[in-house]
């Protein structure tokens, strides 16, 4: 499947109070740290393009949580997820980013190599306020005959 250019997902990996990010290797982010984020595929679900950018970015396998926030210009939409840690070892792509880690969320409010968004980012998770996965508004819906997919 090719990705579409319009609509991405990025993720909010926390590991107990440490966040997941990426040292980005191209654009305007290039040698800064962010979150992992990227392109879904035409005809792939936000969640599933979720958990594949996070491990093919950085080998780190996530169970999303719920919707954080959504950025929309006219040029893309990017729908950003919070998500807990599963397994694995941060390593780099070799490609999109030079450095993948677990950085102490405290660190990443005030660390100069951490974007923005990122920061903003982290100030949502801490709300904890997110929109619930369709899995969870099918499971309402069959409690009044009402079949989702």
């Amino acid at each position: 499947m090719e990705d579409n250019y319009f609509a991405s997902v990025g993720a909010i990996v926390l590991r107990n109070d440490e966040v997941l990010l990426v040292r980005h290797t191209y654009g305007d982010a290039i040698g800064k740290l962010l979150n992992p984020s990227g392109y879904m595929r035409h005809g792939e679900m936000p969640y599933d393009a979720l958990k594949r950018e996070v491990l093919e970015e950085t080998g780190i396998e996530i169970a999303p949580k719920g919707l954080l926030t959504v950025r929309c210009s006219e040029k893309d939409w990017w729908l950003v997820f919070l998500a807990d840690y599963v397994s694995g070892t941060p390593r780099s792509d070799g490609h999109e980013n030079s450095e993948a880690l677990f950085m102490p969320c405290d660190e990443a409010t005030y660390h100069p190599d951490v974007t923005s968004a990122v920061k903003i980012l982290l100030e949502l998770a801490k709300k904890e306020k997110l929109l619930t996965p369709n899995e969870d508004y099918a499971r309402v819906l069959s409690k009044y005959g009402v079949m989702f997919s």
